[in-house]
């Protein structure tokens, strides 16, 4: 007697690798569980908002962060802001419980060139954030991913 195997909360997906779609044996590779979860994450992150034809409401909205005058502790803010309202769309996350970005304080008492990767970072533009998300499988996971403009 074999016993029903529930399915997967985070579903399957097509493995994306930079953009592309991946082959594996001449065949569309697959990705599913985790791994599944924060490739559709970090697409809906690097998808800029609205951007999508078919799904208007879909992807990371950075405009009024980017395009107004505003500090840097002011653009983070806005940014953490529409990070949480952008991971939280997706149906397999529960909650997000925190996002960081490279150059927050607890981060940078991580290593001696977080600081250096940091200003670089704010130069260009551009961020490396991890955001702590709890799954309804309540199974945690860290999404990392770059946000710039």
């Amino acid at each position: 007697m074999t016993t029903p195997t529930s399915p997967d909360p985070f579903g399957r997906g097509l493995r994306v690798d930079d953009g592309d779609l991946v082959l594996d044996g001449g065949d569309l590779a697959e990705v599913s569980g985790i791994a599944n979860l924060t490739q559709a994450l970090t697409l809906r992150v690097l998808t800029p908002f609205g951007s999508d034809r078919f799904n208007t409401g879909y992807g990371l909205d950075v405009t009024q962060a980017f395009t107004e005058p505003n500090g840097t502790r002011v653009v983070k803010q806005l940014l953490k802001l529409n990070l949480v309202g952008t991971l939280g769309t997706d149906p397999r996350v529960s909650e997000v419980r925190q996002v960081t970005f490279e150059d927050d304080p607890e981060r940078l008492a991580a290593g001696p060139g977080a600081v250096a990767q940091a200003r670089a970072a704010q130069v260009r533009r551009a961020w490396t954030v991890e955001a702590d998300l709890e799954t309804v499988a309540e199974v945690p996971v860290t999404l990392r991913v770059n946000v710039e403009v």
